[in-house]
């Protein structure tokens, strides 16, 4: 990690505005982040720039400069607002370009004191730990391309060896006949310069003492190495992957698929008509026109003066800087005018990234219907599932904490369980197929929702206030709050849909598998039905109660419903197999059978809560239990068994959460009388010593 990062600017206004996009990085890509302009409000070159930084960044340490100071023509979308700060596509989602910049150059083995120089409009990508650093002096970093890209670029002559070897001469966009005479040609490439230079503790005390006021870094400077400034050494990688944007036609074929791109507008999209090839940037919320906009037509909107905005039209072939269209649009006239307090702020607000998420999720109570969401079983005859969303004494008892932190590890820590660890490597992290192992959970989830180190580190803190093995659905639950807390921490706000299906995706990878019941529960509000078709892709249709019967619901749970914990832990995924094996034998048919009854029996249950019949309600409730059992002996035991008996006078109906086998017992008592009677039954005269009940409420 740099303890400090220092992006240059063309000018106080553009740095300005580079100032107020960069803010959200600091502490997480580096401790400081720093805009520096160039003296005197004119251009100095890259030279010039970094003695300026060096004269200007004081103290040891480890120092990033990116040199991003001037108007990226060609890319009008972010001219004003700076092409480092433009979108990258990544494995993990689009990410700004410095942050790929940054995050690919903390992978270098670096020295202690130093800094590191690079360019703010590429991203290069490499073999990282192939390359030396400490070397005294400068070190640069090149890869072996054709003479043809070496004749448009910088190129090393390098001493032969491996590491970081002696530079022999530095050529600038040499023809392919100058690269042969002056001996950089091997096996018919040259070494290209990446635009990467890192200069130790003595070289850059040395330039703070220069008089170079300006200059550029990669001729006048090179040229003093040659000459004895400081040592010049090189690393030549055999190849390297670049990430750059160089035209609308790049950006739009990069990163929307050649259809369109619409990025950092407060604006839906679905209030836009695009026809197709369109790029549109900076549209405000409020914005006044309709934006309709013809086949490869695309608007930029930037703010000029105190309050408004001027819209730039231009065509997606538009080359800007070689058509003459930023001439014609006086678009330098225009990039002063643009205020570039509002255009950082409004950028800002668009794509900050949260630095803290905090996801909390209710428990589910299934009321029948249950099984019919799970593998196979949803995959042959389709899902019937009748739940409700529950808080326990009020609260949501699942909580899952994601804080971004400035190393690049995952550190993990257990509320319930007093735990922590801290995740290191992919392996620590794909190693996550044992149930028993509390990390598992959220090593799959970093799995399925594509986390990498190189996006930086992260705090996860798990909890749930509810006993383990409860059959309220937990695990999945949380599995599906550090899904959505993972995808909010990265920007990237994940569907109900979406979340469930990663996490299914999640226990798949933790190999307990499970259906989608217990996640949809909790991810959508109040009481529903939530039904499949047969199929290998679950598509869930969300039937939600109607709001005046779910509060009579509500009322009816307060007058007669319990929840009890039995004392009982068991493993879901333990019924579960014998379950999913009942099905696949399917003796004389049984299984499917008893498949059929609990879907149907879900959606009598429902309609019954649509009218307010209990009875009818009740006797849905009872037969899901007794089909429960009938699937798997395993759901019951002897304890849980003998609690009912004794209690069976008082009750309408009873039925064990989830799985069975244990956990929670939801009773539902004859009357408010009787409720109050098993109330007194479970806790003066049974023998289950490590029972309880729990508050249970609606979660709206």
């Amino acid at each position: 990690m740099f303890d400090t990062i220092v992006i240059t600017a063309a000018d106080s206004r553009q740095a300005t505005c580079f100032h107020l996009q960069a803010q959200a990085f600091e502490g997480t890509l580096a401790k400081r982040v720093l805009v520096i302009p160039d003296p005197g409000g004119r251009r100095v070159g890259t030279l010039g720039s970094t003695v300026h930084v060096l004269k200007n960044v004081s103290g040891r340490g480890r120092l990033l400069v990116c040199h991003c100071g001037g108007f990226s023509k060609r890319l009008p979308a972010y001219a004003a607002s700076g092409k480092v700060f433009a979108p990258v596509p990544a494995a993990n989602g689009v990410k700004t370009l410095f942050e790929i910049i940054v995050r690919n150059m903390a992978r270098l083995e670096l020295p202690r004191n130093g800094a590191l120089v690079v360019c703010g409009d590429v991203a290069p990508d490499f073999d990282f730990s192939a390359c030396d650093f400490s070397a005294p002096g400068v070190t640069g970093v090149a890869y072996r391309d054709t003479l043809a890209r070496g004749s448009r670029h910088g190129v090393y002559v390098a001493a032969k060896g491996r590491g970081a070897v002696p530079v022999k001469d530095f050529l600038q966009k040499p023809s392919a006949a100058e690269s042969r005479r002056s001996g950089a040609v091997v096996r018919g490439k040259v070494a290209v310069d990446t635009g990467i230079l890192w200069l130790d503790a003595p070289t850059c005390a040395k330039l703070r003492k220069s008089r170079w006021t300006e200059g550029d870094l990669y001729s006048d400077f090179t040229a003093a190495l040659l000459k004895g400034f400081a040592g010049f050494r090189v690393n030549v990688v055999p190849r390297c992957n670049f990430f750059h944007i160089g035209s609308s036609r790049e950006l739009l074929d990069l990163l929307g698929r050649g259809r369109e791109w619409v990025d950092g507008c407060g604006v839906p999209r679905a209030e836009m008509r695009l026809a197709g090839e369109n790029i549109v940037t900076n549209v405000p919320a409020g914005y006044e026109k309709k934006i309709a906009l013809k086949r490869g037509e695309c608007l930029l909107c930037l703010p000029t003066g105190r309050t408004g905005w001027t819209e730039v039209r231009y065509r997606v072939e538009d080359n800007f800087k070689e058509d003459g269209k930023w001439e014609s649009l006086k678009m330098g006239e225009l990039m002063k005018r643009v205020d570039p307090t509002r255009l950082g702020r409004f950028r800002a607000a668009q794509t900050a990234l949260p630095q803290e998420v905090v996801v909390e999720k209710p428990l589910r109570i299934d009321l029948a219907g249950g099984w019919s969401d799970t593998p196979p079983i949803c995959n042959a005859m389709g899902g019937c599932v009748l739940n409700a969303a529950v808080t326990l004494g009020g609260e949501k008892p699942v909580k899952v904490a994601v804080r971004r932190i400035p190393r690049e590890e995952v550190c993990v820590a257990s509320v319930d369980l007093g735990k922590k660890d801290v995740l290191r490597t992919v392996a620590e992290i794909h190693d996550h197929s044992d149930p028993h192992d509390w990390r598992a959970l959220v090593k799959a989830a970093l799995v399925v929702t594509g986390y990498s180190f190189a996006e930086g580190g992260l705090s996860i803190v798990l909890s749930a206030d509810v006993p383990k093995g409860s059959g309220m659905g937990t695990s999945s639950i949380l599995g599906a709050a550090v899904v959505e807390a993972l995808g909010k921490i990265r920007g990237r706000g994940y569907s109900v849909e979406k979340v469930a299906d990663l996490t299914l995706a999640l226990e798949r990878e933790m190999n307990t598998g499970g259906g989608w019941e217990d996640q949809m529960g909790a991810l959508e509000p109040g009481v529903k039905l939530l039904v499949s078709r047969p199929g290998k892709n679950q598509k869930i249709a969300i039937r939600r109660l109607p709001a005046a019967a779910e509060k009579r619901f509500a009322e009816f749970l307060d007058e007669r419903a319990l929840l009890y914990f039995t004392g009982q832990k068991r493993m879901a995924r333990n019924v579960l197999n014998g379950v999913v094996s009942f099905f696949r034998k399917n003796p004389d048919g049984l299984a499917r059978e008893i498949v059929r009854v609990l879907k149907k029996d879900a959606l009598q249950a429902y309609k019954a809560l649509e009218c307010g019949d209990w009875t009818v309600f009740t006797e849905a409730v009872n037969a899901y239990w007794m089909n429960k059992k009938a699937l798997d002996p395993g759901s019951t035991n002897p304890m849980v068994e003998s609690i009912i008996a004794r209690i069976a006078p008082f009750v309408s109906a009873v039925t064990l959460c989830g799985a069975g086998g244990g956990g929670f017992m939801f009773i539902i008592a004859r009357s408010r009388t009787d409720r109050k009677r098993v109330q007194h039954f479970l806790q003066k005269g049974s023998s289950v010593r490590c029972g309880r009940f729990y508050d249970l409420s609606l979660a709206f």
